[in-house]
């Protein structure tokens, strides 16, 4: 599931397919907020749990200009249409506008 400290996640957003990599700036985050370890989190994931990581990692990329804006987290949940963690070895989804 998570390479080393990352993860990928395949998302699908208001109809947009789109991947980002969630690596220890978003994880240390996620761990300050919710009280829970990476590990454990990995091993008994909550879909809350993973869409929040998700979403701070797309946060930090528009942030550092890298991505659209994103809306606040429970806004942004509104439009989420599917999120999966990507294993390696899974094809991930491509960037919107890649060929």
């Amino acid at each position: 599931m998570p390479k080393g400290m990352k993860v990928d996640f395949a998302i699908t957003h208001d109809g947009e397919a789109r991947t980002v990599t969630a690596g220890p700036v978003s994880i240390v985050a996620f761990e300050r907020k919710w009280g829970v370890g990476f590990i454990a989190m990995i091993s008994q994931p909550h879909v809350e749990h993973l869409t929040w990581l998700a979403h701070d990692a797309l946060h930090k990329q528009a942030l550092a200009g890298n991505g659209p804006a994103i809306k606040p987290f429970d806004e942004w949940l509104a439009g989420l249409d599917d999120i999966r963690v990507v294993n390696e070895g899974d094809e991930p989804v491509p960037l919107a506008g890649t060929p």
